[in-house]
This record gives C-alpha cells, sequence and structure tokens, in this order.
C-alpha cells in the first residue's frame, strides 16, 4: 500500500529501504550531534550547522553522494552505492541530487525523533 511521503507518494518498500540505510548511519549521527540530540530543536540546528561543515568537503554548501560516503567512512559505517541512493533521495527534498544546509537540518531533526522513538521503545522491551 503507498504511503505518503514529503517526496510524494511510495510504496511501504521505498520507505523501509530509507529506513534501513539511515538506521545504520543514525548511532555515528546521535554520536556526532552529542548532548545536542537531547536538547531543544535549536540546539539541533546549531550542532547540526557544525557537522555540516564538516561533512561539506570541498565547502561548496551542499554534500554530494561520495561526501556523504566519506563522511560515515571516517566514522567506520560503510555504505553501499544503495544505502547511499536510499539516504540521499530522502535526505535531498529539492530532489537536485545535493543535500544543503536547510535539507541536513531537517534530516538530523528527522533523525532526533527517530532514534528517541526507537530508544524509548527499546527501553519499554
Amino acid at each position: 500500500m503507498p504511503v505518503k511521503t514529503k517526496e510524494g507518494w511510495a510504496t511501504n518498500a521505498q520507505v523501509l529501504r530509507q529506513e534501513k540505510a539511515w538506521k545504520k548511519a543514525r548511532s555515528s549521527l546521535m554520536e556526532k550531534l552529542g548532548t545536542a540530540a537531547m536538547q531543544s530543536v535549536e540546539g539541533i540546528k546549531a550542532r547540526s550547522a557544525e557537522i555540516f561543515k564538516e561533512m561539506d568537503a570541498d565547502s561548496n554548501g551542499s554534500i554530494d553522494q561520495a561526501e556523504l560516503k566519506e563522511a560515515f567512512a571516517k566514522v567506520g559505517v560503510t555504505l553501499s552505492a544503495k544505502e547511499l541512493k536510499e539516504m540521499m533521495t530522502e535526505a535531498d527534498e529539492d530532489g537536485d541530487g545535493q543535500i544543503d544546509s536547510a535539507e541536513f537540518e531537517a534530516l538530523l531533526i528527522n533523525e532526533v525523533e527517530r532514534w528517541k522513538r526507537t530508544s524509548a521503545f527499546c527501553s519499554i522491551l
């Protein structure tokens, strides 16, 4: 059954593939965010700007697929071409093949929310 996403309609399989790809990298993102992950949205936004600058290796104001792969490789997360594609598809809201700072900020806010839901669920078990 199709579900509504920010990109339009997607199948459950597409949504699950994107979730699986980001899940692999989520713990590294949470480590990079540090205590900001538990703070307000403003705290997450401030820290996301710092992380974005680190990941934007060529300082052109956007993160491409190669930069995303390299950034996660530096923290020990190996991503397949398929995983990178799924991650870019979810994060790149305007479809230009790049993640700009606003898209990255929105992504981190979303990932923190996913992490909190998952962590809360896991602690109940």
